[in-house]
C-alpha cells in the first residue's frame, strides 16, 4: 500500500494503524473530530483532517488528490456509556458509514475495510431475550451496518471488507472492555465481578489484531468479511482466573455475582481459519505475555 485514509484516527486502534503505517512508510490522511491528546505523531507522510464524516462535500475538498488503496473506516459515535443503547446514535453510525462508501467511489478507493465486533454474534440470542443492555443496541447496530453498507458496496461496485474484531487488549487500551475492566479493578484492589462466565469467549492483543487489518487492506481478499480473533478461543472464567493469577489476585476474579445476560456463544463464531487462509499467520502473542505486557504498563500509569 502506498497511500490510505483512516477515519476515527485519533482512537485506539485509528491511531495504533496509523503509527503502523506511519513505520511501513505509507501515506496517511488521518480523520477525526479532534486529535487531542498527541496519539498520532506529526510526520510528513500523515495529514490530519478534523472534519466530521457527515460534512461529505467538505471530506472531498479536503482530501488530497485521488487514488487511494484502502480506506479504513474505525469511527464510531456510542462504544462506551449511555449513548451505547441510545437507537438514534447508532443509526446514524450506519448514515455515516454510507458517507464512507460514497468517499470511496469520489475518491477512487480501492478497497474499504470497516470495523465490526464479535458483539454482533449476540443479535442471535436475541429473539430469546426478554430484556437486553445497552451492549445489544451496539452490536445490532454493527451487525445492521455491516449488511446495509455490504449490500450498497456490492450494489456501487465498491470493494469490501468488513472486519469483526475479537475482544481487544494490551498497552494503550483504556476502552473499558472486559480486560480493561479486569485489570483495572484488580490493580486498584477490587473485586472484579462477573456472571456464570460459561461461555465460549476469546481474546486477541492489539499487536496481532493491527497485523491482521494491516495484511487485509494490503493483501488480496478472497471474502467480504473476516472474524480476526486468537484463534484459541477458551471459556470465559478460564481467562478471568488466569487473568487474576498473572496480575496476583486470583481470590479477586468473583465469578457468578452477576446475573446470566441470556446470549449464547459457540465456538464456531471465533473461527479464523479464512482469515489465514488469505493474509498468512498474523497471531504472535501468547495469551499470558500480552497480559503481562498489559499489567506493566498499567501499572506505569
Amino acid at each position: 500500500m502506498k497511500s490510505v485514509i483512516v477515519t476515527g484516527a485519533n482512537g485506539f486502534i485509528g491511531s495504533s494503524l496509523v503509527k503502523r503505517l506511519i513505520e511501513q512508510k505509507v501515506n496517511v490522511v488521518a480523520i477525526d473530530l479532534s486529535f487531542a491528546g498527541q496519539r498520532i505523531p506529526d510526520c510528513s507522510c500523515v495529514t490530519k483532517l478534523e472534519v466530521g464524516l457527515d460534512d461529505l462535500g467538505k471530506l472531498l475538498e479536503e482530501i488530497p488528490e485521488d487514488g487511494y488503496d484502502a480506506l479504513y473506516h474505525f469511527a464510531w459515535a456510542g462504544v462506551n456509556g449511555p449513548s451505547k443503547a441510545d437507537p438514534a446514535v447508532q443509526l446514524n453510525n450506519i448514515k455515516l458509514g454510507i458517507n464512507c462508501i460514497n468517499l470511496c467511489k469520489q475518491k477512487g478507493v480501492k478497497k474499504l475495510l470497516c470495523a465490526g465486533t464479535v458483539a454482533e454474534q449476540a443479535v442471535r440470542s436475541l429473539p430469546m431475550l426478554s430484556q437486553t443492555s445497552g451492549g445489544m443496541m451496539y452490536g445490532v447496530a454493527k451487525h445492521c451496518a455491516h449488511l446495509m453498507l455490504e449490500d450498497y458496496c456490492k450494489n456501487i461496485g465498491q470493494q469490501f471488507v468488513w472486519m469483526q474484531f475479537s475482544n481487544i487488549y494490551g498497552v494503550g487500551n483504556k476502552t473499558g472492555n472486559l480486560v480493561s475492566y479486569t485489570l483495572g479493578e484488580l490493580l486498584k484492589g477490587n473485586d472484579a465481578t462477573f456472571g456464570p462466565a460459561a461461555q465460549p469467549y476469546d481474546f486477541i492483543y492489539v499487536d496481532d489484531l493491527l497485523e491482521a487489518v494491516f495484511r487485509l487492506g494490503e493483501c488480496e481478499t478472497k471474502q467480504s468479511s473476516y472474524y480476526i480473533g486468537s484463534g484459541n478461543p477458551q471459556i470465559l472464567k478460564d481467562y478471568l482466573f488466569r487473568i487474576g493469577e498473572l496480575a496476583g489476585a486470583r481470590e479477586k476474579i468473583k465469578i457468578g455475582l452477576r446475573p446470566d445476560d441470556g446470549i449464547k456463544y459457540d465456538f464456531t463464531m471465533f473461527e479464523t481459519l479464512r482469515l489465514k487462509e488469505d493474509i498468512g499467520e498474523y497471531v504472535h502473542t501468547v495469551f499470558d505475555d500480552g497480559i503481562i505486557k498489559t499489567i506493566n504498563w498499567l501499572k506505569m500509569q
